[in-house]
């Protein structure tokens, strides 16, 4: 997985792609809300903000070989809010790599929307399988697999 070093150096991604296979590098896009309510790329643990815009950066990255791209959503990390279906859907119609939503997840109906909504490949989870519930102590507990399939069918 990619960040901060692409910025600068798509040949590193290139290279990387050519000697293990593009199934095997991931672009990670981390973005945040500016000031003003726009959204942003951000680099080196969200403390640079890059000028390049969110869906130019993810089209570089499919060109510089990238199998797949994990788009986080900085603010919502944690929130249990749900994932940013607009930003995950604005990237996956316009790449042809799969995309993988990450901040916010807080219950399985949110896997379901972003992935019938936006159309996610897939979905990372951090907190709602690890904490008993939000505010809550450690507790590692994954979803039902029939209470998935329901809301991804």
């Amino acid at each position: 997985m990619i960040n901060s070093n692409a910025f600068g150096n798509l040949k590193f991604i290139e290279e990387i792609a050519k000697y293990f296979g593009n199934q095997s590098v991931v672009g990670s896009i981390d973005i945040k809300k500016t000031f003003w309510g726009g959204q942003k790329v951000y680099s080196h643990h969200g403390r640079k903000k890059q000028t390049v815009e969110i869906i130019e950066w993810a089209k570089q990255l499919e060109y510089a070989g990238v199998g797949e791209l994990l788009i986080t959503s900085v603010e919502r990390e944690g929130s249990w809010d749900g994932y940013d279906c607009e930003l995950i859907k604005s990237i996956t119609k316009n790449v042809q790599v799969p995309v993988i939503a990450n901040g916010g997840c807080g219950s399985v109906e949110h896997i379901g929307e972003v992935v019938k909504q936006a159309n996610a490949s897939a979905c990372a989870v951090g907190s709602m399988v690890v904490y008993q519930k939000k505010g809550m102590g450690v507790l590692v507990n994954f979803p039902d697999r029939k209470k998935l399939e329901e809301v991804l069918i």
